[in-house]
């Protein structure tokens, strides 16, 4: 399990709401607030869930996720940086800042150990940044400071991802790669998408329009031009999903990819589903020295459909 420094844990001990305590072979940080409550693994400041006090989780987990020191979750809110997916799938300014087109997915930074910089609490809401300087190596050739800051109300759940770069220019693609839950995946769809373009990775890389909502009748991996507005409907439930980027990926494995998935139970893809708020594909980053960019998503209840 990783070590952290006594500042840490006095700042935790120090806290009203939350507290370190292990997860597996992780730490995790348990916000336990009258409004709501939430856990974030350290290791790829990785949300697992969000509750508001006397509803259900808006996030989804693997009942069979794994927690390993290097390895991501399946589940939660990953964090996909400084590419989003398959390296080789990515921009070509992003590719180049690669050694090696045959990296992990979905970038470096899922399974490090991430630092807390900053931890505000008040009798509505706690706002927590964590932190992670990103090297240049053999692997990457560039150097940027991350910071993940989640804000959390009874009703509300934001996440703002500031990359910076250092000495160099920076290309990147990038992911918040929400799981949300549902009752039955085929009594869910995701609304607000109409029109937009989107590329779809199971047929060749095609570009296509989306008519009407989009819903679940086989996988689905979906990378689309989106706007700042999209509805989540499924039995129970109605979430809004707002964001400041220009592309969003749905996605949901169906049954054969199911069975191929790590952390996965055959039958999940049935009670879930991803809309992920990102910047990938043709809504690639670049970011000048010293300077940053910031990817947001927020999320709230929106009145019945």
């Amino acid at each position: 399990m990783p070590e952290y420094t006594a500042d840490l844990n006095t700042t935790l001990t120090q806290s009203q709401f939350c507290r370190l305590e292990p997860r597996g072979q992780l730490h995790c940080i348990q916000v336990r607030h009258p409004h709501f409550s939430a856990d974030i693994l350290t290791q790829g400041a990785q949300l697992l869930s969000f509750t508001p006090t006397g509803e259900d989780n808006w996030i989804w987990l693997s009942e069979t996720a794994e927690f390993k020191t290097g390895v991501s979750v399946r589940g939660g809110i990953p964090v996909c940086w400084p590419w989003f997916g398959d390296l080789g799938k990515n921009p070509a300014e992003v590719k180049k800042l690669c050694a090696d087109e045959t990296a992990p997915a979905h970038g470096l930074v899922r399974g490090v150990e991430w630092q807390l910089d900053a931890l505000e609490e008040t009798a509505s809401s706690v706002t927590m940044t964590l932190a992670y300087h990103q090297k240049s190596s053999s692997l990457w050739e560039a150097e940027a400071e991350l910071k993940l800051t989640i804000s959390m109300t009874g009703e509300r759940l934001s996440l703002a991802l500031t990359t910076t770069a250092g000495a160099t220019p920076l290309a990147i693609t990038q992911a918040l790669h929400t799981y949300f839950p549902v009752k039955d995946i085929h009594e869910t769809r995701v609304a607000g998408l109409e029109g937009c373009r989107y590329t779809d990775a199971l047929d060749n890389w095609t570009t296509r329009t989306q008519q009407g909502p989009v819903v679940f009748t086989e996988e689905t991996d979906r990378i689309y031009q989106s706007p700042a507005h999209i509805s989540l409907i499924s039995e129970g439930r109605n979430m809004l999903l707002t964001s400041d980027s220009e592309s969003a990926i749905v996605w949901n494995p169906w049954v054969d990819k199911a069975a191929r998935l790590s952390q996965f139970p055959d039958d999940a893809w049935q009670r879930m589903f991803c809309v992920e708020t990102a910047n990938a594909l043709d809504d690639w980053i670049q970011i000048a020295p010293g300077r940053s960019h910031t990817l947001t998503m927020t999320l709230s209840k929106a009145s019945p459909a």
